[in-house]
């Protein structure tokens, strides 16, 4: 509490007649004289919890106001760029021994091609990737495709389509595994396509394997590389924008088994690897800013000779996650809104409402990661 002095001159004079000594304050005043007030003021601010409130059609996005901070501001992101032809993909780069920008340029094609219909994933894989074998695979609501060269195979899972709809009924329960807890939704959508997964992969013996995704998809590697420890020769895991997956144990066990081998991609303010709170992630981060370089010790990635061997270096702290309170204000945003487009006849969230609520949404898009990791492997 502070104590301020307020003056309220009434005429405002020269100088007010000074009073005899002695005398008990304020004697001898008549009225209309003007008086100086010194008063101790005592404010005390009281906030109670915040409730969001419910306001209909186009007005949601902008009455709530998640904590989540863009460096870029919702209207000063660039152009959404053009999308990387599946011509940069390279057969080659998947035996590579060690990290590799076209490596990482391969994976990311291959997980923006798991967003396609069967039939065109299975066409592309054959013809423009020159993948000796391309089968997809589709169990529920999850979707990816396995592919092989000589040399190596390639497993690639199907991300959300849908970011408001998926975040809006994304929850934090876990379950318990041998390797620590993960979350339960994540290892539900992996076990669904294990079995076939499991039987298809085990034709190609030891050829090395590596798993990929984009967002959810990124998330369904890392549990398979976890699962699949020690069972199946997963050499490489590469994901973008990826949610975190494990807590407890799950760090530890990945890095002891997977140390150096798993690379995770976060493309500046892209809020889905913040969430769910309280999860953590694992692997190398390669986090690009809004301009596309690189932060932390991996912005050196680009310039260092071939000789060095990337994977053993330091990753760069990983955003914050998303606090319990951020995390509900969203979701509560989100679902909010997916009431007013179902009230006006639309099925799910468009990025137009969604980016109200998320001012990171676009920096979720494959396509950004594409173009920023096109640059780093030559383009």
């Amino acid at each position: 509490m502070s104590e301020t002095t307020v003056s309220r001159n009434i005429q405002a004079p020269p100088s007010p007649p000074e009073e005899p000594a002695g005398a008990p304050p304020g004697a001898g005043l008549g009225a209309g004289t003007p008086v100086t007030f010194t008063i101790p003021i005592q404010v005390t601010i009281s906030l109670g919890n915040p409730t969001l409130a419910v306001v209909p059609g186009a007005a949601i996005a902008s009455a709530v106001a998640p904590p989540v901070v863009s460096r870029e501001g919702l209207f000063g992101r660039t152009p959404t760029p053009p999308p990387v032809p599946y011509s940069k993909f390279t057969r080659e780069s998947l035996a590579a021994g060690r990290f590799g920008w076209k490596t990482a340029l391969s994976l990311a094609l291959a997980s923006r091609l798991a967003y396609d219909p069967a039939s065109a994933v299975e066409a592309t894989g054959r013809g423009v990737l020159g993948m000796q074998t391309c089968r997809f695979v589709e169990a529920d609501d999850t979707q990816c495709f396995v592919a092989s060269t000589a040399d190596a195979v390639l497993l690639s899972f199907r991300g959300t389509e849908n970011l408001g709809d998926w975040l809006g009924n994304l929850n934090m329960v876990q379950t318990t595994r041998p390797y620590g807890a993960v979350h339960r939704g994540f290892l539900g959508a992996f076990q669904v396509v294990e079995e076939e997964l499991t039987r298809i992969l085990t034709t190609f013996g030891d050829r090395p394997l590596l798993i990929t995704g984009h967002s959810l998809g990124g998330a369904l590697a890392m549990v398979a590389a976890a699962e699949w420890q020690g069972r199946l020769p997963t050499a490489w895991v590469y994901t973008y924008g990826q949610p975190a997956v494990g807590r407890g144990d799950f760090p530890g066990f990945m890095e002891e088994h997977y140390d150096g081998r798993i690379f995770r991609f976060v493309n500046d303010d892209d809020v889905v690897p913040r969430v769910p709170p309280f999860y953590q992630h694992v692997g190398k981060l390669i986090h690009f800013d809004a301009a596309g370089n690189l932060e932390g010790p991996a912005g050196a990635l680009a310039e260092r000779p071939a000789g060095v061997v990337v994977e053993s270096m330091p990753s760069p702290p990983d955003p914050p996650m998303l606090s319990q309170r951020e995390f509900d204000q969203i979701r509560a945003g989100l679902l909010q809104t997916r009431a007013a487009t179902a009230a006006a006849g639309q099925e799910s969230l468009g990025q137009p409402a969604v980016e109200g609520i998320l001012p990171s949404v676009s920096d979720h898009a494959i396509d950004r990661y594409l173009a920023k990791i096109l640059a780093k492997a030559g383009g």
